[in-house]
């Protein structure tokens, strides 16, 4: 189990760093701005944390991070080869499902306030046409948590592909190395199944945290 750990945080250096060289800097648009209003969203539910509890939090990102994130995009990146295997059905049964595991997520995670402020830092060219953000959390004490994402443009709208935890790491890169992994071994029905079980867990410890 620690070796198969170890190779996923291996491969998501990796294929961060292919996926993430610095480019030129860019004026900041309409990019830093959609981070900007989502850093506002996830400040709010940390401040009313306990007021809104766990299913309250997941309400109010719900709609954030359906706007903010290409869900569809991500999910075909994550499954790899396997996407073109999936009925159409099936495709939109597995974004349903990553999106909800990603919410659930965030609803877990920001369980409280302690003072900390979002910052966006600037843009910066990224291949293909898409933009890196730089963001970071800044907490009352100790060193600001880079947290970066990657965005293109659907439709006229930007809209995030991946986030670099602590600006190296890509999140999509190891989504892709567990999904893969677990489709190869598991199908479709064994993904869904692991997804529901993750989100029932976060809605579990999320609504104890409340208490």
């Amino acid at each position: 189990m620690h070796r198969l750990a170890g190779r996923l945080v291996r491969l998501a250096i990796l294929v961060s760093a292919a996926l993430a060289l610095p480019g030129a800097p860019a004026s900041a648009g309409p990019a830093s701005d959609l981070i900007a209003k989502l850093n506002a969203v996830f400040l709010g539910v940390m401040q009313n944390a306990k007021t809104l509890g766990y299913e309250g939090r997941y309400k109010t990102l719900e709609p954030a991070l359906a706007d903010a994130y290409d869900f569809p995009e991500m999910m075909r990146v994550s499954t790899g080869r396997h996407w073109r295997d999936l009925t159409d059905d099936q495709k939109k049964q597995a974004i349903a499902a990553f999106e909800d595991y990603s919410v659930a997520t965030y609803a877990a995670r920001f369980d409280g306030f302690g003072g900390e402020r979002f910052e966006v830092l600037g843009e910066e060219t990224a291949p293909g046409g898409n933009l890196r953000v730089n963001n970071q959390i800044v907490p009352t004490s100790g060193a600001p948590i880079r947290i970066d994402y990657l965005l293109r443009q659907d439709a006229g709208q930007w809209r995030i592909i991946d986030v670099y935890l602590k600006s190296s790491v890509s999140e999509l890169a190891v989504r892709r190395a567990e999904f893969t992994d677990i489709l190869s071994k598991s199908g479709f029905d064994g993904l869904m199944a692991d997804l529901k079980t993750k989100v029932a867990k976060l809605r579990t410890e999320g609504a104890a945290a409340a208490n």
